[in-house]
């Protein structure tokens, strides 16, 4: 779940705003920021204190507590304290399954901190326009004169009603050839990585003129994701502070808990 750690770091939950009636002298929660994905092993958990904004405090790094993921199915997976990092939880060797509801329980300050999310299925029949992209190399104006617009790369999948997607994107190769060499004196566009907003939607188009700037093979992963995640995606992205109003599906806590499902598709752009 490194991807998704990527994706979105949640800033809010370790760094929010206080009001009066909860003040830097009376919050003393947990927090939480956990994605578990079918079919991989659970290594992301972390359990970190809030710190209000106007905190001047080290964060503390919570090493000693015992959490633990029960599954709908009967499994009791106690998490460990991955040494050398900064609260962060994990069962190694157990893997997500699909279908499953898990919930996780973990005591902070005399209170149960709990949270639960069912492991979606991952999109279905996802099926992708192109495979394999030419792109003509820009070396200097006048080939911009003579570039033929490429066509997008459109990806289809069957979706369930009401469910959320988003889609992301990234070139995977070793090797970094730039598409637009005009300006290779200056700093280099960062690799393509890229991804839409969580919606119903079950399509979505790559455009392959500006966001497509490097050749090599591209991961195009569409993921399904749960109400909560799309809520705190929401709330995160309207820029509330406001610690009464923060979104989270953590019980006596902070965050999120939440399981998410993908289907991966792949491309290839080559040099004309």
């Amino acid at each position: 779940m490194r991807l998704i750690k990527i994706l979105f770091a949640f800033p809010w939950i370790l760094l929010v705003s206080c009001e009066e009636e909860a003040t830097f002298e009376t919050v003393d929660e947990l927090t939480m920021q956990a994605f578990l994905h079918a079919d991989e092993t659970i290594d992301t958990v972390e359990l970190r204190p809030l710190i209000p904004l106007n905190s001047s405090d080290a964060l503390e790094n919570l090493s000693d507590l015992e959490p633990v993921i029960y599954s709908s199915s009967g499994e009791m997976i106690p998490l460990s304290y991955l040494p050398g990092t900064d609260g962060v939880y994990a069962a190694p060797g157990i893997s997500v399954v699909e279908g499953e509801t898990y919930s996780i329980e973990v005591v902070y300050n005399d209170q149960v901190v709990t949270a639960e999310s069912l492991v979606p299925p991952p999109p279905l029949q996802v099926t992708i326009s192109d495979t394999l992209l030419y792109r003509t190399q820009i070396v200097d104006f006048t080939d911009l004169q003579s570039l033929d617009m490429p066509d997008p790369i459109e990806l289809n999948w069957e979706g369930e009603e009401g469910a959320y997607y988003f889609v992301h994107v990234q070139n995977i190769s070793e090797e970094q050839e730039a598409v637009n060499l005009l300006f290779e004196n200056e700093d280099a566009p960062p690799r393509p990585d890229f991804r839409s907003e969580p919606s119903t939607e079950t399509f979505f188009a790559i455009n392959t003129f500006q966001e497509i700037t490097y050749y090599g093979w591209y991961e195009a992963t569409i993921y399904r994701v749960n109400a909560e995640y799309v809520a705190l995606y929401e709330d995160n992205s309207s820029g509330s502070g406001n610690l009464n109003e923060i979104i989270t599906n953590v019980v006596n806590g902070f965050g999120i808990f939440t399981c998410l499902n993908s289907t991966k598709v792949y491309f290839e752009v080559k040099k004309t």
